[in-house]
């Protein structure tokens, strides 16, 4: 895992909120992503498996390894788009 990857998920979850997924949660999520210079497209597909697998943010943000194999699934999809 590189150490972007290692960072984003870090700062994800430090954004912790209790409960499920609010707007700001998701506001916080994208902002996150963006901040490291990550392509929106990444940011959309990380965000909506996210939203996919986990019930809450707290869950996402707990569960670091899944997340990790989460955004690796994003990034193949987007090196399959520029191919």
């Amino acid at each position: 895992m590189n150490f972007k990857n290692v960072f984003f998920i870090g700062g994800i979850a430090l954004l912790t909120s209790c409960g499920s997924w609010s707007k700001q949660d998701k506001d916080k999520f994208m902002e996150s992503c963006q901040m490291q210079k990550l392509n929106d497209s990444f940011c959309n597909c990380a965000l909506e498996k996210a939203l996919l697998k986990y019930n809450t943010f707290d869950e996402m943000a707990a569960d670091e390894e899944e997340m990790a194999k989460l955004l690796y699934s994003c990034i193949e999809e987007d090196r399959k788009k520029e191919e």
